[in-house]
């Protein structure tokens, strides 16, 4: 398996751990984390905090098991799975950078955010990675 591959898968399963547990301390805290939002934003009805807090916990949720199948399959050699991998960390990455500039501001999550993304999509874009897939992966579920 090259390096590439295995950077991707790395980066991958980084990135589904990472949303993975923001989903589910999101989801363990919500009432704290509606009040923070709410109280933060005072003249806003707090249906759109629990609104925010919703749309953000099933993109965490979605992305987070997108990227952990992807890592999963990559590693048995599948090729979709290079291509799944791909569009969840650039769709990730690009709705990541439209909210930090809605926001006016980046949080360190969410430059870690950006890095993993931009790493997945090197690691996945690279000649080594095509080629060990277009070669046939080994599949090593069979065995």
């Amino acid at each position: 398996m090259p390096t590439s591959v295995r950077v991707a898968i790395g980066v991958l399963a980084a990135l589904a751990v990472l949303l993975l547990l923001s989903s589910l301390v999101t989801f363990a805290a919500r009432n704290a984390v509606v009040d923070a939002l709410a109280a933060a934003q005072p003249d806003a009805p707090r249906s759109d905090a629990v609104a925010i807090v919703a749309i953000n916990l099933a993109q965490s949720l979605v992305f987070g098991l997108l990227t952990g199948i992807s890592a999963v399959f990559l590693a048995r050699g599948r090729r979709w799975a290079r291509w799944t991998g791909l569009g969840a960390g650039l769709l990730l990455g690009l709705i990541t950078l439209g909210a930090s500039f809605l926001t006016r501001s980046i949080a360190a999550t969410s430059l870690l955010i950006l890095v993993l993304c931009a790493a997945s999509a090197a690691s996945l874009l690279a000649r080594t990675t095509a080629a060990w897939l277009a070669a046939g992966a080994p599949d090593r579920s069979a065995g």
